[in-house]
């Protein structure tokens, strides 16, 4: 079976099929052996080290600027040069008669939440509305999710299949931590003893806004929120820092390594994601292997996912996640709890099982379309 895979957000892209890409292909290429993969590669990455060169793993370097555009036509040559059998997308497939297309769609929250979107998102997403249904198969990561395809008329439920996210082994409580690298990065970036932390993109839809307005309402008034990123932007939540009170309390950290976003989570005291809108959510899923209590939103996928190891919080409302933080930091015992819950949650999502459900999907297809012996 010759399968290939975009992979062009391989090395840089959208952070989240990044991050997929980066932990599932490993898996993909050590569980099935027997497999020909033809891993398609953005050409501007041709000087970047691909790091599996097994003989049954072929590269296609391709045009990638525009992840669309590029599905539909740059990927095409390759596909019928290397006989591909089936062709699993990132988003937008491509159904010719000849092979048999799975697109990874992570979620369609654009059409159940267009006000978080900006309109060149929403046009780059319209094609998927012709694009989506005649895909063979579509993979994607939660029931949320899936449902949300059938509702919007992507899909119907027969033709998906769920592969839930895994979370990577360099996410762990500090006490598997290298105690000297914990305290470089404590110093590094000038972190206080105790903190809240936040990591993920920073645009209107994580509602960090809601977390900066939660601070005056949380009883230990020294407690700092420290955010993973740059302030620099021209989001609305930016702008209002400046004036506020309570600015001195957020520190932002700057780009950082995956190592040292480890070594944020494993250090803090308790993880804030009150985002409006997830289709899985794993910013949550990293704090709770790292051994931290998850806030996050009572919306969309997040209690599919994280059940009642995590603090469910009405987004909207700072004081909810005030009472929340309140609650952990003043009860030693749930506290305890909430930490014991988060780790046993997260033992659940490993990227071995993703990659398992991926290949369940593939497979299903190709012997639904051989020929039966007589």
């Amino acid at each position: 079976m010759r399968i290939g895979i975009d992979a062009k957000s391989f090395f840089s892209g959208p952070v989240s099929t990044t991050v997929i890409l980066q932990n599932l292909l490993p898996k993909l290429f050590s569980l099935y052996p027997q497999v020909q993969w033809i891993i398609f590669l953005d050409r501007k990455d041709k000087d970047k080290l691909f790091p599996f060169r097994q003989p049954n793993i072929l590269i296609e370097y391709v045009w990638a600027d525009i992840n669309l555009i590029s599905n539909l036509f740059f990927l095409q040559p390759g596909i019928r040069n290397h006989k591909i059998d089936i062709m699993l997308y990132q988003t937008f497939p491509r159904s010719t008669a000849d092979v048999k297309s799975v697109a990874f769609v992570h979620d369609v929250l654009f059409k159940e939440y267009p006000h978080f979107f900006t309109l060149p998102e929403k046009l780059y997403f319209l094609p998927l509305k012709w694009l989506l249904p005649k895909a063979d198969r579509i993979i994607t990561t939660t029931r949320f999710v899936a449902n949300d395809l059938v509702k919007w008329n992507y899909s119907t439920l027969d033709k998906i299949d769920l592969a839930p996210l895994g979370v990577s082994p360099v996410f762990k409580p500090a006490q598997l931590h290298d105690a000297k690298f914990l305290q470089q990065v404590k110093q590094k970036f000038h972190l206080p003893d105790e903190y809240l932390f936040f990591a993920g993109r920073l645009n209107k839809g994580k509602n960090i806004e809601a977390i900066f307005n939660s601070l005056p309402l949380i009883n230990n008034k020294n407690i700092q929120l420290v955010i993973a990123g740059s302030k620099h932007g021209r989001n609305a939540h930016f702008k209002m820092l400046k004036s506020a009170a309570f600015s001195k309390r957020i520190l932002f950290t700057g780009n950082v390594t995956n190592e040292e976003l480890s070594a944020l989570y494993a250090l803090s005291k308790i993880f804030c994601f009150p985002s409006h809108a997830e289709g899985f959510g794993l910013p949550p899923l990293e704090a709770m292997a790292s051994g931290v209590p998850a806030i996050t939103s009572n919306t969309t996928a997040l209690p599919e996912v994280f059940g009642e190891a995590a603090i469910y919080v009405s987004p909207g409302h700072p004081a909810e996640i005030a009472a929340a933080i309140n609650h952990l930091l003043g009860d030693k015992l749930y506290y305890e709890l909430k930490k014991h819950q988060a780790l046993q949650k997260a033992s659940e999502y490993n990227w071995e099982k993703t990659a398992e459900n991926v290949m369940h999907s593939l497979l299903k297809l190709y012997l639904s379309h051989q020929p039966i012996a007589t």
